[in-house]
């Protein structure tokens, strides 16, 4: 009988001191992005902002906002027939967990997506992004920006 009321009563001490915890929200730590095509008119311009949400979430991820130009009304350069992505590179480590890519043609898109483990188990710790720009036609030619990287803060 006093096993009986000692296990129901660290059974309510347990449940009591759960219930006591604090919530913790999941932290979201900003960083500011920006890449181009490389090219002197600066055809391809992708710029926002990666916020990595950690803490007790079900899925670690980077939350990607922002915006990708292709031949932007500020350029002095005339329009071509080519179009702009931008590839969102995330990692854990040397190992690739997800990507993203982006395009635009002769104007502006929103970016709003999330990068994250398929499997909700690995952060990521570092994003590369990159702009290519490629022919509108299926013979043409293709060239790329600096890939630049940016860590998790």
């Amino acid at each position: 009988m006093r096993l009986r009321t000692r296990l129901a009563l660290g059974a309510v001490l347990t449940a009591g001191l759960m219930a006591a915890q604090p919530v913790v929200a999941a932290q979201a730590a900003a960083v500011d992005f920006a890449a181009d095509s490389g090219d002197q008119c600066r055809r391809g311009v992708t710029e926002g902002t990666l916020d990595w949400v950690e803490g007790p979430v079900i899925r670690p991820a980077v939350q990607v906002k922002g915006t990708l130009a292709d031949d932007p009304a500020t350029s002095v350069c005339a329009p071509d027939q080519m179009h702009s992505q931008a590839v969102f590179h995330a990692y854990h480590g040397a190992s690739l967990v997800d990507s993203e890519v982006a395009k635009a043609d002769d104007g502006t898109v929103e970016l709003a997506f999330d990068l994250s483990d398929a499997s909700g188990v690995r952060t990521i710790d570092r994003v590369v992004v990159q702009v290519c720009r490629y022919s509108n036609t299926p013979v043409g030619i293709g060239y790329c920006g600096k890939a630049v990287e940016y860590k998790s803060p």
